[in-house]
């Protein structure tokens, strides 16, 4: 009976001790990934320091279309295609190139035309980019997920 109860006693002391921790710490959350913004999307409205003087337009005819390749951490990169119909005389105004956009927000395009960095904001279906450096290429863009 003595011996029982040194084993039980033995158990529970045991099972006592892997229950209380030491200095573990805490398991870290994961960490922040940007969204995946691949997809066609087609224009809501637009500004720009260059191509529209700074005036919002919202009757324009624009498709953009992003492919996200790859995602590292909290960086996601991908290419970029942009058409939009400009009024006259501007017109038809095409890019096409690579984008970066991390978890925190931040954005950045190469394109043949425009380069920039700026912000990105996906809500829903609605992309919305402001590109403000440098102050030449600023604009500001919202874009409907088809």
């Amino acid at each position: 009976m003595i011996r029982h109860r040194l084993g039980l006693c033995a158990f529970l002391a045991g099972t006592l001790a892997m229950g209380c921790g030491g200095d573990d710490d805490p398991a870290e959350p994961p960490a922040a990934t940007p969204p995946d913004v691949s997809g066609t999307y087609d224009l809501r409205s637009f500004t720009s320091a260059t191509l529209t003087g700074g005036n919002v337009l919202t009757d324009l005819e624009g498709t953009l279309t992003l492919q996200q390749t790859a995602q590292t951490g909290d960086e996601a990169t991908g290419t970029f295609n942009i058409s939009v119909m400009l009024p006259a005389p501007a017109g038809l105004f095409e890019d096409q190139g690579t984008y970066t956009l991390m978890a925190d927000g931040s954005w950045e395009q190469a394109g043949n035309v425009f380069q920039g960095t700026g912000t990105f904001t996906l809500e829903g279906s609605d992309l919305t980019v402001n590109v403000v450096e440098p102050a030449l290429n600023a604009s500001s863009s919202i874009w409907r997920r088809q």
